[in-house]
């Protein structure tokens, strides 16, 4: 029951982090944010050219990456907590978040608050969830068949 409740403790812990780090990220200025994108960005302009596609997609890319890997958090936390998935309300917990990251960066300089941005974390939040499920659902096949085998060796 104990190394539950530190399981638990810790899945929070993660997700927590993770805001934390997104909210970080949200206070750079626009100026520090594109200096610390500028390495992959210089990498992209390499394959596809200097334009504002390859800028848009950096960027946007990094939003719904970030929101993915937390809504990811979401689910674990929420499993642990509760023996059970639960991947709309971690959803929708991601969503708010990123509600409250977008109206964050109205007080950033450079940075402004986007529907489009909240729209593209929220796709991350979508593909975080269903990460999360297709590897809820391997782990759970792959247990049923490790104690269908066991239960049959036993027999």
């Amino acid at each position: 029951m104990q190394r539950e409740k530190i399981k638990t403790i810790i899945c929070w812990f993660l997700v927590i982090l993770c805001m934390g780090v997104i909210f970080w990220l949200s206070s750079r200025t626009s100026h520090e944010s594109a200096e610390q994108s500028s390495s992959v960005l210089h990498w992209l302009v390499s394959i596809f050219g200097d334009n504002f596609f390859t800028d848009f997609i950096v960027r946007k890319l990094a939003h719904c990456l970030e929101f993915t890997g937390l809504c990811f958090l979401f689910n674990t936390a929420l499993y642990q907590q509760n023996k059970k998935a639960m991947p709309m309300y971690a959803i929708i917990f991601t969503s708010l978040y990123a509600v409250t990251d977008e109206f964050h960066q109205l007080f950033v300089e450079g940075r402004a608050c986007r529907v489009l941005d909240w729209a593209i974390d929220s796709f991350g939040a979508l593909l975080g969830a269903m990460s999360f499920i297709v590897i809820y659902k391997i782990i759970r096949v792959c247990s049923l068949k490790k104690q269908k085998f066991i239960d049959t060796r036993n027999n």
